[in-house]
């Protein structure tokens, strides 16, 4: 069986903003390129789905395009973290992509994080959208701990469908560095 990534794109009203709906829609096009130039994403199924106050499926053109998306309402992360919550299923792990500004509250942020950390089997990894990104909001709905710069976005793509689980952290120091890059650390 294939491993699926969800991308989500975040298409609230604060889209509408400083071309962010396009570079939504560009980056999801991206995203579904790689499958055809890289061998390591040809094995990889990605699903697109568009959010606000609801979450919704995005059907590519039949070229296999993504279609213009439209940035409206307010971004609910209840309703996020619903969808996540049904796309996960019994006991099946989860690998998801949010794109967004992560222009939501704080208390929202956190009430999300809480949600889903309690759900096992979800990998969510972030992706910025925007100057005018929250980067610290975007962190804390992170499984990792870290959002990705859109720039970014094969590399949030590849850790999303095939990292590892757990909280990114920076070493302590430059030994710490040396001594796993030696191998011993894994031990």
């Amino acid at each position: 069986m294939n491993p699926t990534l969800h991308v989500i794109a975040d298409t609230s009203g604060s889209m509408k903003e400083m071309g962010k709906i396009h570079l939504q829609r560009n980056l999801c096009r991206y995203a579904s390129q790689l499958k055809t130039l890289n061998l390591v994403y040809s094995n990889l199924d990605m699903l697109f789905f568009q959010w606000s106050a609801e979450v919704a499926r995005i059907r590519p053109d039949d070229d296999g395009d993504i279609p213009p998306l439209t940035a409206r309402g307010p971004s609910d992360l209840g309703a996020l973290a619903d969808f996540l919550r049904e796309a996960r299923g019994e006991g099946r792990a989860l690998r998801a992509l949010v794109l967004s500004d992560g222009n939501f509250s704080k208390a929202d942020a956190d009430g999300l994080a809480q949600k889903l950390g309690s759900l096992p089997g979800l990998r969510l990894l972030a992706v910025a959208i925007g100057a005018d990104a929250d980067l610290v909001r975007l962190d804390k709905i992170a499984s990792n701990g870290r959002c990705y710069l859109a720039e970014d976005i094969a590399a949030a793509v590849s850790d999303a469908a095939f990292g590892l689980e757990g909280r990114v952290s920076a070493p302590a120091s430059a030994s710490q560095i040396i001594f796993f890059a030696s191998g011993r650390g894994g031990e």
